[in-house]
């Protein structure tokens, strides 16, 4: 019998950046919300599986309008079961938070984010993430 693949090219056109921040989620996105003059609010959390039966849970804020789309992402998971290194992006694990922009709009720039946020208190270290170089950009894909 003849076996067929399944090859799919998932489409990575979102914006994303690094956030190095000991501050606590929510105080986080409040200080985004003042800054950006945008309104994060805190939505449901988005439950990863792998296969193997591991899976990540992943905290996250929403800010949507019609065309754009922001998120604040915690990259540690706050609950996981069967994984070694439970994190939204393992090989990224220094960072505390992603932001992660789906913009068709065009309002919203990953380096005008990046200027806005780098004087504020709460976050140590901000930075502009290629999300082609990631080699686990798939975990990304369904948020």
């Amino acid at each position: 019998m003849k076996t067929n693949k399944l090859v799919v090219d998932f489409d990575y056109s979102f914006k994303m950046l690094g956030i190095i921040s000991s501050a606590k989620e929510y105080k986080l996105a409040w200080n985004m919300n003042q800054l950006l003059k945008i309104h994060l609010i805190k939505a449901e959390d988005i439950n990863l599986q792998f296969q193997n039966d591991c899976n990540i849970l992943v905290s996250t804020y929403l800010y949507l309008t019609e065309y754009s789309q922001i998120r604040l992402l915690k990259n540690k998971s706050i609950e996981f079961t069967n994984i070694a290194k439970p994190y939204l992006i393992p090989e990224l694990k220094d960072y505390d938070y992603f932001i992660h922009i789906l913009d068709e709009g065009c309002i919203f720039d990953e380096e005008w984010i990046k200027e806005q946020l780098q004087d504020c208190a709460a976050i140590q270290y901000i930075k502009v993430i290629d999300v082609s170089e990631l080699k686990s950009k798939d975990n990304l894909i369904f948020i």
